[in-house]
């Protein structure tokens, strides 16, 4: 990747380039450090409500959608618990198209109630198809809360309910926008067949006059140390059981993140995973098996999921699982499987950095999380990691104690 440069306006946005000439395209990112765990306990889903809201138009734009597309550009954004990413991807020719609408929106919303009532009901709509009606949609809803008591991480940017988004008044819309939608919580990167200073130039142009707005606060409430296992059934209109157990682990910047995510690759991704070959091609305990980690800002979680085989019930399958975990032994293989797959998670890194628009995306959830730096440098980390680390984190981390299980029964 070519070097990166920055340059931060005199009110704190930061503006980051990434030129590549071998494309005529321009990635466009906006992010601001705004996400689920912001929100009050009581106003869920306000930061994902928000980003729907952002493409309703502002004051001098009022087709958001329809002013880009005239210039050939494409445009979405998500919303997840740490942050939420706006993203324009155009002709580099028409870059300054980008520039206008984006900072018009953040200036000067235009804050309508038909159209706020309008995506209150989409936002509405999408909590019913995917986590309502949709077959194990809720499992997150469910599981969040038992891992996190204090942590605004108990609910999802979905939100805790349909009703906390109907709820949603146009003056608490504001008052979020304000808080978090401004230069000094935001980070522009722009990548592409670009010239570092025309994009300095245009940031200063049609970002410099905004006002920075007010500091952002990070006291979230912090988690105590888990001392005794938490357990919930429930049961479901579903085609089969669903195990899901999660221990609480370390944060995305943390050092040993990488090693914990090494370390569900060794368990539970894809067939030649440990996990795999023991519960379910040799044992036949579980028809499918995986594990992954939650990089997020403050504390995550590792997961581990699987459907028991048919005769075996869930409290069999849990049982069997706890009892690999807990009692785990790396044979002679660790040193060769680890390579594997560090290996793998090099050439992940290398494949979501192929396009340009992923690549801008990337710089601009670095920045906003920490530095792009830590970017540049994620491979490395990942080399990094040691058969002794993976070993302690396996100690330190499978404890029935410490444990969340979720017994998902099929009615």
């Amino acid at each position: 990747m070519t070097p990166i440069q920055r340059h931060t306006l005199d009110n704190g946005l930061r503006v980051i380039v990434h030129e590549d000439h071998t494309t005529p395209l321009a990635a466009f990112n906006v992010a601001y450090d705004v996400g689920s765990r912001d929100e009050h306990p009581d106003c869920t889903g306000l930061a994902h409500l928000m980003e729907h809201f952002m493409f309703t138009g502002s004051v001098n734009v009022p087709e958001f959608d329809k002013a880009l597309q005239q210039v050939g550009a494409v445009n979405n954004a998500y919303t997840s618990q740490d942050l939420t990413n706006y993203y324009i991807l155009l002709p580099a020719n028409n870059l300054e198209t980008a520039f206008w609408v984006d900072s018009d929106r953040m200036l000067k919303l235009a804050c309508r109630q038909e159209s706020l009532d309008i995506q209150k009901q989409v936002v509405i709509e999408e909590f019913k198809e995917s986590y309502l009606n949709h077959p194990y949609g809720d499992v997150l809803i469910l599981f969040n809360p038992m891992v996190y008591k204090t942590h605004p991480y108990q609910w999802l940017p979905i939100g805790k309910s349909i009703e906390t988004i109907a709820e949603v008044d146009m003056d608490t819309v504001c008052e979020f926008q304000h808080r978090f939608y401004h230069p000094g919580n935001a980070v522009l990167v722009v990548a592409g067949d670009v010239h570092a200073d025309q994009v300095f130039a245009l940031a200063e142009k049609w970002f410099g006059d905004i006002p920075a707005g007010p500091a952002k606060g990070k006291n979230y409430p912090q988690e105590q140390p888990q001392t005794e296992a938490r357990r919930l059934t429930v049961h479901r209109d579903v085609p089969s059981d669903l195990l899901f157990k999660g221990w609480r682990m370390c944060d995305r910047l943390h050092p040993d993140f990488y090693a914990f995510d090494l370390l569900s690759d060794l368990l539970g991704t894809g067939q030649s995973s440990y996990l795999y070959k023991t519960l379910v091609t040799e044992k036949h305990l579980f028809t499918d098996i995986s594990a992954a980690v939650t990089g997020t800002a403050d504390e995550g979680v590792f997961q581990i999921n699987g459907r028991p085989a048919e005769g075996v019930t869930i409290e069999a399958a849990d049982e069997a699982l706890s009892d690999y975990l807990y009692h785990f032994q790396y044979d002679g293989q660790l040193s060769h499987d680890l390579q594997k797959v560090q290996n793998a998670a090099e050439s992940i890194l290398l494949y979501n950095n192929i396009k340009i628009d992923d690549r801008a995306t990337n710089l601009a959830v670095w920045e906003t999380l920490d530095h792009v730096e830590r970017f540049l440098d994620e491979r490395q980390r990942y080399f990094d990691v040691t058969e002794d680390q993976i070993c302690r984190l396996t100690r330190e981390l499978f404890t029935e104690e410490k444990s969340c299980t979720l017994l998902y029964k099929a009615l």
